[in-house]
């Protein structure tokens, strides 16, 4: 069971839209010329797979607002090099655009998570191609060559929406041996706490509030939303952490994300 509160931002589909379409962009430039490049914060991934992967989930997406109903993934071409992939791509990324940019975020629509609403999918592909634009940019070895920094707001609402929505889908899935165990994120750079309980079989409760923890954890928004994700350790990404570690170590070997 997850419990949480309304979102922690609000932020307005129009704005998740803008990032969406900055995110594509960034993506699809990271991915030219480095399709044979590993993902190393999706193992055993490669650039190609990424967009693959990604290019799938925009087209699904696109045709789970039109119909309001749960759809099928789109086949990627035959032809995976550069020029035919990154063509198909765009052209799923576009048809969600102009899906979403048409949508009522308000009609009821198929989710995996609450709200029930086409709402749900605005922020749903705004934050995951975000962050796998961070994956693809960091793939290439060039992170100077496009801003990989992630803005303070959207990796909070990353990390609200993980915890929220992500995390509890996955755990149903797989449970893993929680046997409720807490942690509590409280981010340092503006506005965000935490408090998540995970118990045997899938059990997920997140609060927005502080309490004691098990574990806490501190650090900027983009940093335990990365580390949530699995992306990069809590000393890489700089994050002060209090209490039981082991919590930590079953964190990242339970949810791969």
């Amino acid at each position: 069971m997850a419990r949480r509160a309304a979102s922690l931002l609000c932020v307005e589909p129009r704005a998740h839209l803008d990032t969406l379409a900055h995110g594509i962009d960034a993506l699809l430039t990271a991915a030219r010329g480095s399709f044979e490049r590993p993902v190393p914060t999706c193992p055993d991934w490669s650039v190609a797979d990424l967009v693959v992967h990604i290019g799938g989930v925009w087209g699904w997406a696109a045709r789970i607002v039109a119909s309001g109903k749960r759809a099928e993934r789109p086949d990627p071409p035959h032809d995976r090099t550069d020029a035919p992939l990154l063509a198909w791509a765009r052209g799923e990324a576009e048809l969600l655009l102009d899906t979403l940019g048409a949508a009522d975020p308000d009609a009821d629509c198929w989710t995996f998570g609450p709200p029930s609403t086409a709402r749900f999918w605005f922020r749903r592909q705004a934050l995951e191609t975000v962050l796998h634009t961070w994956d693809a940019v960091h793939a290439i070895g060039e992170p100077e060559a496009i801003d990989p920094a992630i803005d303070p707001a959207i990796a909070a609402d990353g990390v609200d929406e993980h915890l929220s929505v992500i995390l509890p889908r996955a755990l149903r899935r797989n449970p893993g041996r929680w046997s409720g165990q807490t942690v509590h994120l409280h981010r340092t750079d503006g506005e965000g706490e935490w408090v998540v309980r995970l118990g045997p079989g899938g059990e997920v409760v997140t609060e927005r509030a502080h309490l004691k923890a098990d574990l806490a954890l501190r650090g900027s928004a983009e940093a335990l939303w990365l580390w949530a994700t699995n992306r990069m350790p809590l000393d890489a990404l700089g994050i002060e952490q209090f209490g039981d570690a082991g919590v930590a170590a079953i964190w990242s070997a339970q949810t791969p994300f």
